[in-house]
């Protein structure tokens, strides 16, 4: 049933069980999975949600749909641009340079990279988030 509403399965298992370190790991990845799945992917299930409850009623003459929202470029490439920065900065604290200020060079090129694009995102935060596009709560 957790699966089905969370899409995980259900958190503390091991509380039913032998508690072991295995199962707050895995608490901590299905709370991690839900996170991201009800922020930033979930919008949909609230649609479809509230039409087959009625909390939405299509009006025939409205334009367009409301589902139908544009994507700017910025939703796949400063993702992107977050990981690939951030990967480049581990790798250069893992491989070492020639000297000490050269690999700090690199560290802190790739590190203020990725910090920038985190701030950018966390900026336009609520652009990222799949909000339910049919009935907004009310201010």
């Amino acid at each position: 049933c957790a699966k089905q509403y969370a899409g995980t399965g259900a958190l503390k298992t091991d509380y039913t069980r032998q508690r072991t370190q295995w199962g707050l790991i895995m608490d901590g990845w299905n709370s991690l999975i839900r996170y991201y799945k009800n922020n930033f992917s979930d919008g949909f299930r609230q649609d479809a949600i509230d039409l087959f409850l009625g909390n939405y009623s299509v009006d025939e003459v409205e334009p367009a749909s409301p589902l139908h929202v544009k994507k700017d470029w910025k939703f796949l490439a400063l993702p992107i641009i977050m990981v690939v920065a951030f990967s480049m900065c581990i790798i250069c604290l893992l491989m070492a340079g020639d000297t000490w200020t050269e690999t700090l060079a690199y560290v802190l090129f790739w590190g203020s990279a990725s910090f920038g694009t985190f701030a950018i995102i966390l900026y336009n935060g609520k652009d990222f988030v799949d909000a339910p596009k049919l009935v907004q709560k009310e201010k």
